[in-house]
């Protein structure tokens, strides 16, 4: 007879929960954005507003002032990430509608502002229509009022008929590279004959027309990043920064006219994002740091929901705390502590303004009934 024998029951291992899923590449811009965008957002304010405190060590002196000079980068990175999120936005609708939802984000705050400095400047009308209008930006100096809102619709407004161009063409990277040559030699060709403040506006289509392309590749979910992508990526950055040193310092001219706004600015707004974006995953996900990654995240994403409306109060409001408490003689941090919360606390109740007011018209205007509706109501009856 055959003996049997037991075997020792079996136990059901465990599985670990599986890890959450991490974004790579292409598509941790669009899961940080709005941290990058807040981080733009200050170092503009930083440009534009920051009172220097370092003054006995040399060091010190050079970095603060180093970063400060090169702020302007800031505006670089928002036509990068305009150039990326209009790729999505056009897919959401016809044209108008584009034109509309773009018109409904920047109307308010640039008109609001535009009206304060009118009645306490005492601009004259006609003064104030151009500024408005952008009649001054591209007759008389791009920064009569605010260039970076003109700037930016002008944008908008060719951006359909490009991306219609970009989308049908076989290979949209050689378009891309083709379009960065016609903008070269057009750059080129009028050195002799356009006003030099232009070229800050014109030297800045490249990083558009990236945010353009890296907003396609986002969405055909091909591009992958290696390890020697990320070293290119690094090596791009730190090589913006040395341009940018020697564009600014040394006033060393660069293949184009205001040359410290063209290349330099193009490298570090094409590689800063993805490094930026890199670091807050990586300090979200770690263990020891994740708390410090979650916050600083939060707190940037913060300063890019209302990004507009701290660009265009910061000047204006700026210079009046600054002039009053320079007067007072107070010390360099409480006045760039007073700017920063000032300029926060007023553009923040403004975005928010602002969209009670929006959703207030699209209220409005959803009570209307619409003619296709109507029509169609009768006909049922």
């Amino acid at each position: 007879m055959k003996k049997e024998t037991k075997t020792a029951p079996q136990t059901a291992v465990p599985e670990k929960p599986a890890a959450p899923e991490r974004v790579h590449g292409l598509d941790l811009i669009s899961k940080y954005r709005g941290a990058i965008m807040g981080f733009a957002a200050l170092w503009i304010l930083f440009f534009h507003e920051w009172v220097t405190l370092f003054v006995n060590n040399q060091v010190g002196v050079n970095i603060e002032g180093y970063l400060k000079r090169i702020g302007f980068c800031g505006v670089d990175i928002f036509l990068l990430l305009s150039g990326i999120g209009l790729t999505f936005a056009i897919r959401k609708g016809n044209v108008l509608t584009f034109y509309y939802r773009r018109i409904k984000r920047i109307l308010l705050p640039f008109l609001v502002m535009a009206i304060i400095r009118c009645a306490l400047e005492k601009w004259p009308i006609i003064e104030f229509w151009k500024n408005i209008s952008g009649i001054n930006f591209y007759t008389k100096s791009i920064y009569s009022f605010l260039w970076f809102v003109p700037a930016i619709l002008t944008l908008y407004l060719f951006f359909p008929w490009y991306y219609k161009l970009f989308t049908k063409t076989k290979k949209p990277v050689l378009f891309f590279l083709c379009s960065l040559e016609v903008w070269l030699v057009f750059s080129l060709f009028v050195r002799e004959t356009m006003r030099g403040d232009l070229y800050g506006f014109t030297n800045r289509i490249p990083v558009f027309l990236a945010g353009v392309l890296l907003g396609w590749l986002t969405q055909q979910k091909k591009t992958t990043f290696t390890k020697g992508t990320w070293c290119l990526i690094a090596i791009t950055f730190v090589t913006g920064l040395y341009l940018a040193y020697i564009t600014n310092y040394k006033d060393y001219y660069l293949l184009v006219p205001t040359s410290n706004c063209c290349v330099p600015n193009f490298m570090i707004s094409v590689s800063l994002p993805f490094l930026m974006a890199k670091f807050l995953d990586i300090l979200s996900h770690a263990k020891y740091t994740k708390p410090v990654g979650i916050g600083l995240t939060k707190v940037l994403s913060f300063f890019g929901t209302f990004s507009l409306e701290f660009y265009c109060v910061q000047e204006w409001l700026g210079w009046k705390i600054m002039g009053k408490m320079f007067e007072q003689q107070r010390p360099g941090w409480l006045i760039n502590l007073a700017v920063l919360l000032a300029i926060t606390a007023v553009s923040f109740a403004a975005h928010f303004l602002f969209q009670q007011f929006w959703k207030l018209v699209d209220w409005l205007f959803g009570m209307i009934p619409k003619p296709g509706k109507k029509a169609a109501a009768e006909q049922s009856k």
